[in-house]
C-alpha cells in the first residue's frame, strides 16, 4: 500500500455558503478559473470556446493538398492506430471525406505483427494498392524512416498527430498542435481532435455544409475521453457538444452497443465512455482486428451492426479474461522481483500484448510508481512494451533519456509505447531507477499520491440538490476530476459486515458523523484488501470521496463513494 497525502481545501465552509450554487462557483475558482464568464462558460451547455483550425502550423499547405488529390480524383489512404483514438480518427475522415471522394481507403496496423504507428511493410503494401497520398491519423510524428520510404516510393505522405515530436522530425508536412512556431493555443487535442480540426479548415475552405461536422462529433467526443487528454479548454467544447451527438443516438452502431451494454436507459456520460464504451473498440484492436471497430462506427447495415456489436462484446470479454491473468502474472512478478524499485520494469513473456497498457495502468495504480509492462514480440530478441506514469513524472520525457535504448518509442507525459532489443532491457531498468532516484531526491513527494480535497462535508450536506449541482462540473475526466470531499470523524457502525462482492472485494460502511447524526452509507469498490485493517483498528474514520445518487427499485438514496480513508 502506497502513500498518499490529503490536499484539504478549507476556504469552502458549507456552513457559511448561503447558496448551494455559491459551492459550485467555489470550487471552479480553485480550478483557477476566476474570471466570471469564463465561469460561465465552463458551466454552459453551449460552450462557446474553439479556435480557428488555420492557426496550427502547415494547416493552409496541407488543406490545399488534400483538396488537389480530391479534385483530381486521386487514390488517398488514412493510416491510424489500432487503439480507439486512431479508430476514431480513421472513422471520422472516412466519413467526412466520403462526402467528396470514392478513391478513399484506410489501413490499420495488426498490434502483433506489425506493432504502433507506420511500418516499412504497410508503406509498400499501399503502395502497391495504388496508393497516392497517405494521411496518417494519431501516428506519424517520429517516423522519420517511414515518411522517407512512402516518398521514395513516389507516394505522398501527411502526418497528422498529437504525440510528442522528437528533435528529428519526419520530412513532410505535419500536422501537430505541439510543433515548434505553432500559433495554436490549445496544445492537448487528442488525434481525433486533431483529424476534426483538419475536417474543419476543409469545410471551411470548400463552403461544405457545417453538418459535416456536426455529424461526427460523437467520434470526437469517443477519443478525447479514451485517449485520457485534459478535459479541458477546447477539448471541453468538443466533448460537450459530442455527448449531445452521442445521446442523439443518430449512429446506428454506437446506438446498438449501447442498447447491447444495457446503457439505453441512460444519458451517456464521459464515465459511460470511459469506462463502457470505448474498451470494446479497445478490445476489438487488442485482440483481433481494429477494423471491426471502423466499420461499426461507419456502417449503417443493420445486420452488419449486430454482427460487429458481438463481435466487440466477444472481444471485450476475451480481453478481460487476457487482462486479469496477466495482472496477477505482472503483481506476482514485481513482488517477487521489483519491490523496491522507484521505476518498475516488468519483463512479462506471458502477458498478452494487446493488454499490456492496460496492466501498466493497473500495476502503477497498485504500487503508485511509474510502470512498464514488457512483452515478447513476433520477432526473436525483440520486447515491446506500454508504460503509464504517475502525477507528478512525464515518463516522455525520462524514456527519452534512454532513447539511444531503444528500435521505436512514442509517447506523452503520462503514457508510452517501445520496441527495444531483449538484451538491453537490464540496462533500461537500471537507468530509469536511477532517474527516479535523482527525481525523489530533489522532489521527494513525487511517488506519494495527492488527492485534492475541495471541500469537507457533513453527512447533512449530502442531499439531492447537492448531487444534481455537482453534475454541472461534467463531463468529469484528466484536468477536471469528479469534486472530492472530506468526511471526517465517521463513527463505524457495522464493523463485523463491512464487505461485499463475489469476493468480498468490496467495502460497504455505514456510519454516523460525531456531532451530526444523520447516518451515510459510503461504498469502496475493491478495497477490501488493503483497507481492512483500518476498520479492525478504529471505530473512526476520515474518508474521502464524493456523493451519489443511488437507484434501485425506483428508490432513490445518497451514497458516498470512497477514493481513500485514513484512521
Amino acid at each position: 500500500m502506497f502513500k498518499t497525502s490529503w490536499e484539504v481545501n478549507e476556504d469552502i465552509d458549507f456552513k457559511n455558503l448561503k447558496d448551494e450554487k455559491e459551492i459550485i462557483y467555489s470550487i471552479i475558482r480553485k480550478k483557477g478559473i476566476t474570471n466570471k464568464d469564463e465561469i460561465e462558460e465552463f458551466l454552459s451547455s453551449k460552450p462557446q470556446k474553439t479556435y480557428d483550425p488555420f492557426l496550427m502550423k502547415n494547416m493552409k499547405e496541407i488543406v490545399a493538398k488534400i483538396i488537389y488529390f480530391i479534385q483530381e480524383k486521386k487514390s488517398i489512404w488514412i493510416y491510424g492506430d489500432y487503439d480507439v483514438d486512431g479508430i476514431s480518427s480513421i472513422s471520422l475522415l472516412m466519413e467526412f471525406f466520403s462526402h467528396f471522394t470514392n478513391n478513399l481507403h484506410y489501413y490499420i496496423p495488426l498490434r502483433e505483427e506489425e506493432g504502433y504507428g507506420l511500418n516499412g511493410d504497410a508503406i509498400k503494401e499501399i503502395h502497391q494498392k495504388g496508393a497516392e497520398l497517405i494521411i496518417t491519423v494519431d501516428c506519424g510524428a517520429t517516423s522519420v524512416e517511414e515518411v522517407a520510404l512512402a516518398k521514395s516510393l513516389g507516394m505522398e505522405i501527411i502526418v497528422t498527430d498529437h504525440h510528442n515530436l522528437s528533435d528529428i522530425v519526419p520530412d513532410c508536412l505535419i500536422l501537430n498542435p505541439k510543433q515548434k512556431d505553432s500559433m495554436y493555443p490549445f496544445l492537448y487535442l487528442c488525434g481525433c481532435g486533431v483529424a476534426f480540426k483538419l475536417a474543419q479548415a476543409i469545410q471551411k475552405t470548400l463552403n461544405a455544409p457545417k453538418k459535416y461536422l456536426a455529424d461526427v462529433l460523437d467520434i470526437v467526443a469517443l477519443a478525447t475521453v479514451a485517449d485520457v487528454v485534459p478535459l479541458i479548454d477546447e477539448n471541453r467544447t468538443l466533448l460537450k457538444y459530442g455527448l449531445r451527438t452521442i445521446n442523439s443516438m443518430k449512429r446506428p452502431g454506437l446506438r446498438n452497443l449501447i442498447e447491447e451494454v444495457r446503457l439505453s436507459d441512460k444519458e451517456i456520460t464521459s464515465g459511460h465512455i470511459g469506462f463502457v464504451l470505448a474498451p470494446h473498440f479497445n478490445a476489438s484492436g487488442r485482440i483481433d482486428d481494429a477494423k471491426a471497430g471502423v466499420k461499426l462506427l461507419l456502417s449503417k447495415d443493420q445486420q452488419e451492426i449486430q454482427k460487429l456489436v458481438k463481435h466487440l462484446v466477444d472481444c471485450n470479454h476475451e480481453r478481460k479474461k487476457i487482462q486479469e491473468k496477466g495482472l496477477e502474472i505482472c503483481k506476482e512478478k514485481v513482488e517477487k522481483e521489483y519491490k523496491e524499485d522507484l521505476f518498475l520494469v516488468v519483463d512479462s513473456e506471458k502477458t498478452h500484448e494487446g493488454v499490456i497498457g492496460i496492466v501498466a495502468g493497473r500495476i502503477r495504480d497498485l504500487y503508485y510508481k511509474p510502470t512498464l509492462i514488457v512483452t515478447h514480440s513476433h520477432e526473436e530478441g525483440i520486447l515491446k512494451g506500454s508504460g503509464r506514469s504517475i502525477e507528478d513524472m512525464d515518463i516522455y520525457e525520462e524514456m527519452k533519456k534512454c532513447g539511444d535504448l531503444f528500435l521505436k518509442f512514442g509517447g506523452h507525459k503520462n503514457a508510452c509505447g517501445f520496441s527495444i532489443e531483449k538484451s538491453k532491457l537490464e540496462i533500461l531498468r537500471e537507468r530509469l531507477n536511477k532517474q527516479a532516484i535523482e527525481i525523489q531526491q530533489k522532489f521527494p513527494n513525487t511517488f506519494i499520491k495527492k488527492i485534492k480535497v475541495d471541500a469537507i462535508l457533513k453527512p447533512s450536506y449530502m442531499t439531492e440538490k447537492l448531487v444534481d449541482l455537482l453534475k454541472k462540473l461534467e463531463p468529469f475526466g484528466m484536468e477536471n476530476e469528479r469534486p472530492c470531499f472530506l468526511l471526517p470523524n465517521i463513527e463505524v457502525k457495522n464493523k463485523e459486515q463491512v464487505t461485499m462482492g463475489k469476493n468480498n472485494e468490496h467495502l460497504r460502511i455505514k456510519g454516523t458523523h460525531c456531532n451530526d447524526h444523520n447516518e451515510i452509507t459510503a461504498i469502496g469498490f475493491s478495497m477490501s484488501a488493503n483497507y481492512k485493517d483500518h476498520l479492525k483498528s478504529s471505530d473512526t474514520l476520515d474518508l474521502v470521496g464524493y456523493p451519489k445518487i443511488n437507484e434501485w427499485n425506483g428508490y432513490k438514496s445518497i451514497q458516498f463513494m470512497i477514493y481513500d480513508m485514513k484512521k
